[in-house]
C-alpha cells in the first residue's frame, strides 16, 4: 500500500559539482571495455540513511569535489558506447528536503516514497543521462535532521564494486580519515581487460514498469540458513552443495514467481530464462584489487525448460551454471579474446532461448549489492542506519545486504496480478517477512 501518495521531496537546489583541480591532458579520454559497451545506459542506483547529527551536507559536497580529482572519470562525459570524455564537467549534485520523519519512512518502507529519494524521480535526471552524464548524487534532509545519500551511477563505468568503494573513499576524506595510506588510489581499468569490438547487437534497454507492482522481502540468516539445509538435503551425489546466500534466496523468489504466473495463466508451460548478475573480479586468474575500478559485472543466464522446477532444481542449476562460468574466466585470465568468447556465449545462449519458446517464456533477472561493504561507508556521523536499492525493472529481483545477522533484503518486481498471488505464497511467507521495519535504528529521542 502506498502510504505516503503525496510529493514529500522538495528539491532546494542543484549544481554540478567538478574536480577541485583539473584532470591533466594526457588522462582526458578513457577508452571502455567490451563489457562496459555491452551495458544499456540506465543508471544504477544506491540509497544510503544516515540518522540525525551534525549538517553534512556542504562538507559532503566540498569533500567530493576533492575526491573527483583521483576519480575525475566520474566527471566527464560518455561519448558514443564505449569511450569517455574525461572533461571535467561534473558530477550533478542535487539537495532535497523531505516533509517527513526518518523514523517514520522506515517504520514500513514505500517503494513509491524511497523513489522520490532518487535523483532519477527528476525530469532532468534523464537529460542529464542522455547527456552522457556519468554519477548524479542527491542528498535529502528529513524533518529529524536524518539524511538518505542517494547515487545513481553509469554501469558504462562501474559496477557495485566500484561505487561502494568509491563511497568509501569519498567518505572518508568528508570524515577526514585519509590519512596512513587509508586506501589506495583508484586504478580504471578501461578496456585494458577486453577492447570494445564492432558488435552487430547490443544488450537491449531493462523492461519498463507498465502495470507492475514492487514488494520487499527480508530473508533473516535463520532463514537462509534452512533453506541451505534443505537444499543440501535435497542434493544428487556429486552435486556441488556450496550454496550462496543470494542463490538459495533467488531460487526460491523465482520459484514462487513461477507459481503465481501459473496460477494466473492457468498454463504450466513457461520455460524460464533466469539472468544474474555476478562479479568478475575474485573470478579471474589472477584475482583483481578492490581498488580496480569498472565495470566488472556480468550476467550469466540459467534455463529452465520445466515450468514447475523444484526449489532444488532452481538452486542447483544456479550453483551448476556459477561454477562453468567461473572455471572459464579463471582459464581465460586476463586473456581478451577469452572473455569475448565467454560473453558472446552467454549472449548467444539467450537468443536461443527466445527464438525457441517467444512469447511462451518467463525473464527474471536479479542483481545483487551483497558483499561490497556499504554499511562501512561513514561520512563523519556514523555509519549507514539502512542501505537499500528499488527493483525498477519487470520480474527483476534486487538484493542487498541486511544491516547485520547475515540476511538478505530483496526488492521484488513483477507483474501487478502475478504479484497479487505471490506475495501470498506460503512456501515464500514461511521464509521471509513482509516490508519489516527499521525504524529501529533511527530513532529519535524526540519521538521514543
Amino acid at each position: 500500500m502506498n502510504t505516503f501518495p503525496d510529493q514529500k521531496v522538495h528539491i532546494i537546489s542543484s549544481t554540478a559539482v567538478k574536480p577541485s583541480s583539473p584532470t591533466p591532458h594526457h588522462l582526458r579520454t578513457l577508452d571502455l571495455s567490451l563489457l562496459d559497451q555491452l551495458f544499456p545506459t540506465p543508471l544504477a542506483h544506491t540509497l544510503l540513511f544516515y540518522a540525525g547529527g551534525e549538517p553534512l551536507a556542504g562538507r559532503m559536497r566540498a569533500s567530493l569535489s576533492e575526491t573527483l580529482v583521483d576519480f575525475y572519470p566520474l566527471a566527464g562525459r560518455l561519448r558514443g558506447s564505449a569511450r569517455i570524455d574525461c572533461n571535467d564537467e561534473g558530477v550533478y549534485w542535487v539537495e532535497a528536503r523531505a516533509d517527513v520523519w526518518l523514523a517514520d519512512v522506515l517504520a514500513r518502507p514505500d517503494e513509491t516514497l524511497l523513489s522520490q529519494l532518487l535523483p532519477s524521480a527528476h525530469p532532468e535526471t534523464s537529460v542529464l543521462a542522455a547527456a552522457g552524464c556519468l554519477l548524479i548524487i542527491q542528498i535529502t534532509t528529513f524533518c529529524c535532521g536524518g539524511i538518505a545519500v542517494a547515487t545513481c551511477g553509469s554501469h558504462k563505468l562501474m559496477d557495485a564494486s566500484s561505487m561502494a568503494f568509491f563511497l568509501r573513499s569519498w567518505s572518508a576524506r568528508s570524515a577526514g580519515r585519509l590519512g596512513g595510506g587509508w586506501a589506495p588510489p583508484p586504478r580504471f581499468l578501461g578496456d585494458s581487460l577486453v577492447r570494445a569490438k564492432e558488435l552487430p547487437f547490443m544488450l537491449s534497454d531493462y523492461a519498463g514498469m507498465e502495470s507492475c507492482a514492487t514488494r520487499r522481502f527480508v530473508f533473516h540468516g535463520s532463514k537462509i540458513s534452512a533453506l541451505k539445509a534443505e537444499a543440501v538435503r535435497s542434493a544428487r551425489s556429486g552435486e556441488s552443495t556450496r550454496f550462496t546466500r543470494v542463490e538459495l534466496v533467488l531460487a526460491l523468489i523465482v520459484r514462487c514467481a513461477l507459481a503465481a504466473s501459473r496460477s494466473v495463466t492457468g498454463s504450466s508451460h513457461h520455460p524460464t530464462l533466469l539472468r544474474q548478475m555476478v562479479n568478475l573480479r575474485n573470478r579471474m586468474s589472477p584475482a583483481l584489487r578492490e581498488n580496480d575500478f569498472g565495470n566488472l559485472a556480468f550476467g550469466i543466464n540459467i534455463s529452465y525448460e520445466n515450468g514447475e522446477s523444484t526449489f532444488h532444481e532452481l538452486v542447483s542449476g544456479i550453483r551448476k551454471e556459477m561454477i562453468s562460468f567461473t572455471k572459464g574466466a579463471e582459464a581465460g585470465g586476463s586473456d581478451s579474446g577469452e572473455l569475448f568468447s565467454i560473453a558472446c556465449g552467454s549472449i548467444g545462449k539467450a537468443g536461443d532461448f527466445f527464438s525457441k519458446w517467444k512469447e511462451e517464456s518467463r525473464f527474471y533477472r536479479c542483481s545483487s549489492l551483497c558483499g561490497f561493504r556499504f554499511y562501512d561507508v561513514d561520512f563523519g556521523s556514523g555509519k549507514p542506519a539502512w542501505v537499500t536499492c528499488l527493483s525498477l525493472a519487470k520480474n527483476f529481483v534486487y538484493m542487498v545486504d541486511a544491516k547485520s545477522g547475515g540476511g538478505i533484503d530483496a526488492w521484488v518486481t513483477l507483474d501487478r496480478r502475478d504479484m497479487a498471488a505471490f506475495e501470498r505464497d506460503e512456501e515464500l511467507l514461511s521464509y521471509a517477512a513482509p516490508n519489516p521495519s527499521v525504524a529501529h535504528q533511527v530513532m529519535h529521542p524526540s519521538r521514543l
